[in-house]
């Protein structure tokens, strides 16, 4: 602008009765609009194939409470976000159908705004970065310092798996939603878009069957038991692993160089909420089969990502042979589903031969995943 103005003197300057040109006035610099910061929230479908398919969070629970910082710097040489500034204190969200739209702060059916004590936050271009985690119902929360490297947020919350009512009734938990406003890094997850919220309660599934190599006729399967190796041998019971009760805790970074959530486990101390084997496994072959767990074998229990090998053993055709599955393979994280394959082979005798693994997450057990092998 500052070209233009001089042109504009420099033909006023030859005189005569020419009017004189008007200098443009500058155009002012837009200022970006200021845009609400609004939610939404469905089940987790991580490694879906399609993240569209996950259920809607409000056929499993109409409200959450969220918390929501943002780190106004970053160093580059240690990869640490800091400044952590809070923009939700725990504000509880609502779902409300047939209302997206019709608020700033409502663009799918969810409304923070309006409710005793909330008010409308918006988007911090100038933000390094942004995070926001939720939970559903009442959980207690806290903070605390990790190593003094940085903080994080907390929710401790009761699992029970040795029930349905009691599962029905523990809180789902969301994954961490970061994102440093980068479009390319964080297509989804921009600054401006409503934040999806993806929500998962704190329970694993597991379940086992068995494979042919040759037809399925002659060959018979008993005593069969899939159980942490450090069992196989050991006459304690007491030393059984596989836990339905206890207390999940759900860790958020909110500053620091850790940018996803994380969890720990505590057992409760009752023995008989434990599972002392997986003995029932999904066959199927044979639709007559009658499954003390749930539908097709499946067990819920409490994740686990620092248990030991299991063994699965079993007589086939009276003869005992047992095969153990690596540690590696058996680390559970909530909200996911393990299908353990064994394959029944006759090489110089019946045994079990290789095993498979899949891991799927627990909303989209249709869609076919890629196995692994060992």
């Amino acid at each position: 602008m500052l070209l233009i103005g001089v042109m504009g003197l420099m033909g006023c300057s030859g005189g005569g009765d020419e009017a004189p040109t008007p200098t443009p006035t500058p155009t002012p610099t837009p200022t970006p609009t200021e845009v609400a910061i609004s939610f939404s929230g469905s089940e987790s479908q991580e490694q879906a194939v399609t993240r569209a398919a996950g259920t809607p969070l409000s056929e499993k629970d109409q409200r959450f409470r969220v918390w929501g910082y943002k780190n106004m710097s970053y160093n580059e040489a240690t990869k640490v976000y800091g400044d952590r500034q809070e923009v939700f204190p725990g504000y509880q969200v609502n779902w409300q159908a047939n209302s997206a739209a019709t608020t700033t702060t409502n663009t799918s059916g969810w409304e923070y705004a309006g409710i005793s004590g909330q008010t409308i936050k918006y988007w911090d271009l100038t933000a390094k970065a942004y995070r926001y985690f939720a939970v559903t119902g009442d959980v207690a929360d806290e903070t605390y310092m990790v190593d003094g490297a940085y903080k994080t947020h907390k929710f401790t919350i009761a699992a029970d798996a040795s029930s349905n009512a009691a599962m029905e009734a523990t809180p789902y938990f969301s994954r961490l939603w970061f994102s440093t406003g980068n479009p390319v890094a964080y297509s989804e997850q921009q600054f401006g878009k409503p934040v999806m919220l993806e929500f998962v309660r704190p329970y694993t599934r597991a379940r086992f069957l068995f494979k042919y190599a040759t037809p399925r006729e002659g060959f018979m399967l008993t005593d069969i038991s899939f159980k942490p190796t450090s069992d196989v041998d050991a006459a304690e019971v007491g030393m059984v692993k596989i836990a339905r009760k206890g207390r999940v805790t759900v860790h958020y970074p909110t500053e620091g160089p850790e940018i996803k959530e994380w969890y720990s486990v505590e057992v409760d101390g009752d023995k008989s909420t434990r599972l002392a084997a997986f003995t029932e496994d999904y066959d199927p072959d044979d639709d007559s089969k009658t499954y003390t767990e749930t539908d097709h074998g499946w067990y819920v229990v409490l994740p686990n990502n620092q248990q030991g090998s299991y063994t699965m053993s079993v007589n086939v055709n009276k003869r005992p042979r047992n095969v153990v599955v690596p540690a590696e393979y058996m680390q559970w994280l909530p909200g996911y589903s393990y299908t353990y394959i064994f394959k029944i082979t006759e090489e110089g005798g019946v045994e079990i031969g290789w095993v498979e693994y899949a891991m799927t997450p627990w909303t989209d057990m249709e869609i076919d995943k890629t196995v692994y092998n060992w």
